[in-house]
């Protein structure tokens, strides 16, 4: 019984130990969830956990502007006198659309100082007042509305028209050809000589008994005369004599456009025993 009473002690001192720590973790397991139910109640009312905010400002409220009371407009100063309901003229001039119009006997060439009468009726007057046949106001002595020409300022005198010479076209110039910098060949060149001697047949050539042809390139300027002379091909016993000829030459002057131009061509000499 004793040792019942034993263990029945001990048992009961782990129950209470239990039960102790039963309670505490109840309590604080109650107190966590009971603060988790009021975060997330604040939390939903106040929006935690949204990225996009919005910041409203709160604007006083616009008042509409009153609008301005009209300005009262300045009274235009009566300066300018009124015209009168009918144009006035000094002298009765006619205009250029009436016909027929006559003729002064002598032409001026001053400008009227006196406006021609208008469309429709006018008055008489000191000054010409009003508007002109032209349509424009022109001033009260102001030069005519005609053509600018003179114009007696006599009733019934009408403008001269004056004469304009047109001056003739002027002269079709017709352009140059351009003169060639380089010379033109002709060829063979013994056509076109007025003046062509014939070289000496060289003694040694004789002895030897050479013949046969000797070309000489020479080159024409503009008057005709050779400025330059060179054999091309010949014998050379016959070279000396044929190119001391080829300078004697005096040629036809050769024209482009009806310009002297310079030339080249050949002189051709024939070499023959007799």
């Amino acid at each position: 019984m004793f040792d019942k009473m034993i263990v029945s002690d001990a048992n009961s001192v782990e129950s209470k130990s239990r039960s102790r720590y039963f309670l505490v973790s109840t309590t604080v397991v109650g107190i966590l969830f009971i603060t988790a139910v009021v975060f997330s109640l604040y939390a939903a009312d106040i929006g935690l956990g949204n990225d996009e905010f919005e910041i409203s400002m709160m604007l006083a409220p616009v008042t509409p502007d009153q609008p301005e009371p009209p300005r009262p407009e300045p009274e235009r100063a009566q300066s300018q006198p009124q015209q009168a309901d009918e144009p006035s003229r000094v002298h009765n001039i006619p205009r250029l659309d009436e016909h027929p119009i006559s003729v002064p006997d002598q032409p001026s060439v001053t400008p009227s100082q006196f406006l021609s009468r208008p469309i429709g009726r006018f008055k008489p007057g000191p000054v010409d007042t009003g508007i002109g046949a032209s349509g424009d106001a022109g001033p009260a002595r102001g030069g005519d509305n005609s053509t600018g020409t003179g114009s007696s300022s006599e009733p019934g005198s009408g403008p001269v028209a004056e004469t304009v010479k047109v001056p003739p076209p002027p002269p079709v110039i017709k352009p140059k050809r351009p003169v060639p910098t380089v010379p033109i060949s002709i060829g063979v060149a013994n056509g076109h000589a007025t003046h062509l001697p014939k070289p000496p047949y060289p003694a040694a050539a004789i002895a030897v008994r050479v013949e046969g042809e000797v070309t000489v390139q020479v080159t024409i300027d503009e008057t005709g005369k050779v400025v330059s002379a060179r054999v091309a091909k010949g014998h050379p016993l016959l070279r000396a004599a044929a190119e001391k000829a080829a300078w004697g030459a005096r040629f036809t002057p050769t024209k482009l456009s009806n310009v002297p131009v310079k030339v080249t061509g050949v002189i051709v000499y024939n070499f023959k025993r007799s």
